[in-house]
């Protein structure tokens, strides 16, 4: 069986990820100067239209392609290695190793060391596959026992933990952004967090990376509209009006419950998380 080898810090889905996870950490221990750094490096990076952009959504192809048959698999494969020869082998190499330098600079070596990501050896088999179809050699840390094309295919014809759906466009959210924020904030409060809460975060990570605001505003005039009508028609409800210590929130809310949506930062985050979590408490009294 063969051996392949494998080089962690010049795996495009891989280091994003750990990107993803020291923003994460920095957003919720309120750690600006890492925060701050780590999101310059993600937007000079990973943009939408940048060419490591484009690598990390053959990522998401795979990934986000479980459940369905092995001739749709096969297919896919070789639409991600169709698309990998498109892209200028030499100019991702640059932006890796520049990528590198800046994280190195930012952070100090051990960076690539300090994070665990449980989808190691999918991601490691995503680039190496990439890496081959433009017969680029792939260098260091070895990895046994990978049947690179033939593992994925695999991996793509099971279910897995999550529901099956088609392979992800470049508006979908990278799902595992998603579930590193609620993972943090759970262990930060100690509460799982709302369905509307986690789309919030969602948006807000996109928004944080790529500079479009289009959903997150979108999102936020819905949003906005269904929480103030959920205050405003809770504060007639029987129950709220006989139960002083929600009545007394709620009106406090009420209050301070902004009428734009200034959207550029944590603190405004939590802010809307907490507004969000009383709506939940309204409808369990209904």
């Amino acid at each position: 069986m063969a051996t392949f080898k494998h080089n962690k810090k010049r795996n495009t889905g891989l280091v994003y990820e750990f990107l993803v996870r020291r923003l994460s950490t920095s957003m919720v221990d309120k750690d600006k100067g890492v925060y701050q750094k780590t999101l310059e490096i993600l937007k000079k990076y990973y943009s939408e239209g940048s060419v490591l952009a484009e690598e990390r959504e053959l990522f998401d192809v795979v990934k986000n392609t479980r459940g369905v048959t092995e001739n749709a698999a096969r297919r896919i494969l070789a639409e991600v290695q169709k698309q990998a020869r498109k892209t200028d082998g030499k100019k991702v190499d640059i932006k890796k190793s520049n990528l590198i330098k800046d994280i190195n600079y930012a952070f100090g070596q051990d960076f690539f060391g300090e994070h665990r990501v449980p989808e190691y050896r999918l991601l490691a088999s995503i680039q190496m596959v990439i890496d081959n179809s433009r017969g680029e050699p792939v260098l260091t840390e070895s990895i046994a026992n990978i049947q690179l094309e033939e593992g994925l295919v695999q991996y793509m014809t099971t279910k897995g933990d999550y529901s099956v759906k088609p392979a992800a466009s470049k508006d979908e959210v990278d799902q595992l952004v998603m579930r590193m924020i609620t993972k943090r904030f759970e262990e930060k409060y100690s509460k799982s967090l709302v369905g509307s809460q986690k789309t919030l975060l969602e948006k807000f990570i996109r928004y944080q990376v790529t500079g479009d605001v289009k959903q997150l505003h979108e999102y936020m005039v819905v949003e906005g509209k269904r929480i103030f009508d959920a205050m405003k028609k809770a504060s007639t409800m029987k129950e709220i009006i006989e139960d002083k210590d929600m009545n007394v929130k709620l009106e406090e809310a009420r209050k301070l419950f902004p009428t734009d949506t200034v959207i550029e930062t944590d603190k405004w985050v939590e802010e809307m998380m907490m507004y969000q979590k009383l709506v939940e408490e309204i409808n369990s009294n209904e």
